[in-house]
């Protein structure tokens, strides 16, 4: 703490109370610190801007990850899809003298994209700054990091992408050799893949995938992103839900309409909207849509164990200020084994200032569409349009015309982004089984195994294209705000993390 800037010394004793949410942390990640040479390269890091939606900033992280490849001895290339209209994938290759098993190991380095004025006073997303815990549990800003001090325990490091997943690359890179030197004494041949727009959907994933499939040859890949469990604990993670953006528009009169003289008279697009999404689901959140379970493959008994040995999640709830959750009494992991579709935006009119006593021409929301091993995106999307039109709804793709909105008393326009679909590894597959025994063995910390994660990476493209078995190890506190204002990372817990990831790269993955 001797090294600490003025201002962050000064607070150090008042934010003596705080440390106390320490004590919930696992142990070794408790006592795990990063070197400052590796904090003070990660805060560069993160000064840089990386919406995938801006082409200038994704290759400045990409040239930036390549450097820090470059640092490490790592010969480095960027790939590209073919025509080039991708950000491109950053990979690297170390080759193992008498290796037999290759393994790639994956993160990426786009970000969600930034609202500066939503984030807190004294934070901004591209100036890495400290806080003694999250904001929204009552931390404290604390100001920018010095050059060459110390991370105190139990401080947060706040930026855009610190936690999602610029924190990906940094443990994996680390745990080949860190910005100190120290390397780990190799037992496999690994490789690096590097994602530039995970955030977007991975739109030309599998154009890369493909082009460059003979040098993404492995024997595992081992995806570095996402959050632990949100009791602490270090988790293993076996699968991921798929996922596709859906976009629902119900029209009313083609022009706006004063509320007091046409009430009662005019439909109002924001009431049948609203009540179309509220006929989604019952009141305990099961899905109504016919059929939108059918797909599913079920948990294994394997799997069953496991999601029953997990952690309680009260303490989640309880933190989250919710009564009672939904489900009908089942696990958590019991339901993110199950399709879902929930209402992520809603729009009609304006609520601010900006409101007016008008009756909308329409009315609009977007949905979020989470698919599960045997779900396909076409057959979900089918059965949500005949739903809708079951209603009594003509249900199109585009805008109607002034001739359909006569002829049709209700109409809905629903849309579909690029998404893709589920992806679960099997805990009997023996290279993830060799995984879970190395993580057990490198911290005396519990290792949650999760069958599938509520949340969504593009493992199916990588499935689809290469075939090689995947599993995620994620790194990051649960509390993190990622794609949110205020994201933040707990550093102790990347320390550990490149310790797990370094376990992984030093075994030989023999038969003994």
């Amino acid at each position: 703490m001797q090294r600490l800037s003025k201002r962050w010394s000064g607070c150090a004793m008042a934010m003596a109370g705080l440390f106390a949410v320490v004590a919930s942390t696992p142990t070794a990640a408790r006592q795990a610190m990063l070197d400052p040479a590796v904090l003070e390269e990660y805060i560069a890091f993160l000064s840089l801007p990386n919406d995938a939606a801006n082409p200038a900033d994704a290759l400045a992280n990409a040239r930036f990850v390549q450097a820090m490849m470059q640092r490490r001895g790592i010969a480095s290339e960027l790939l590209y899809d073919p025509d080039r209209k991708a950000p491109p994938a950053v990979f690297g290759e170390i080759k193992t003298p008498g290796a037999t098993r290759t393994i790639v190991f994956y993160a990426h380095y786009d970000g969600q994209p930034v609202v500066p004025e939503r984030w807190a006073p004294g934070l901004s997303p591209f100036r890495p700054t400290a806080i003694s815990r999250p904001i929204e549990q009552g931390g404290a800003v604390l100001g920018p990091w010095s050059p060459g001090a110390n991370f105190p325990t139990g401080w947060r490091l706040a930026a855009r992408s610190a936690a999602d997943d610029k924190a990906g690359v940094m443990v994996a890179l680390n745990a080949f050799r860190d910005a100190t030197g120290t390397a780990a004494r190799l037992g496999v041949n690994v490789k690096f893949f590097f994602e530039g727009e995970e955030e977007k959907g991975s739109p030309n994933l599998r154009a890369i995938l493909h082009a460059h499939s003979e040098k993404l040859e492995s024997d595992l890949w081992v995806m570095v992103d996402g959050p632990r469990h949100t009791a602490g604990y270090r988790a293993m993670v076996l699968g991921v839900r798929g996922v596709v953006d859906v976009g629902i528009t119900v029209y009313g009169a083609n022009r706006p309409l004063h509320a007091g003289n046409y009430g009662n008279w005019a439909p109002n697009p924001a009431l049948r909207l609203s009540a179309l999404l509220g006929s989604l689901k019952d009141a305990d959140g099961r899905i109504l849509i016919p059929g939108f379970y059918d797909d599913a493959v079920p948990a294994t008994a394997a799997e069953r164990a496991e999601i029953a040995k997990a952690p309680s999640m009260d303490a989640t709830r309880q933190s989250l200020g919710i009564a009672r959750t939904q489900g009908g009494g089942k696990l958590h992991g019991e339901l993110v084994l199950l399709p879902g579709i929930e209402i992520t935006a809603l729009r009609a009119g304006a609520t601010d200032a900006r409101a007016a006593n008008v009756i909308p021409t329409e009315a609009e929301a977007r949905l979020d569409m989470r698919l599960v091993k045997g779900d396909r995106i076409d057959r979900q999307l089918a059965r949500l349009v005949r739903f809708v039109e079951a209603q009594g709804y003509l249900v199109l793709d585009r805008t109607p015309t002034a001739e359909e909105r006569l002829a049709h008393p209700l109409i809905a326009k629903i849309t579909s982004g690029f998404g893709y679909e589920a992806q679960r590894t099997s805990l009997d597959e023996p290279m993830v089984t060799r995984v879970k025994q190395l993580l057990e063995r490198a911290s005396p910390d519990r290792l949650v195994v999760v069958p599938s994660t509520g949340g969504s990476l593009p493992l199916s493209l990588f499935a689809h294209e290469l075939g090689a078995p995947m599993v995620t190890i994620p790194v990051v506190n649960a509390d993190n705000n990622q794609h949110g204002e205020n994201e933040n990372v707990d550093p102790a817990f990347l320390a550990e993390g490149i310790l797990n990831i370094r376990a992984i790269m030093e075994d030989d993955f023999s038969d003994r």
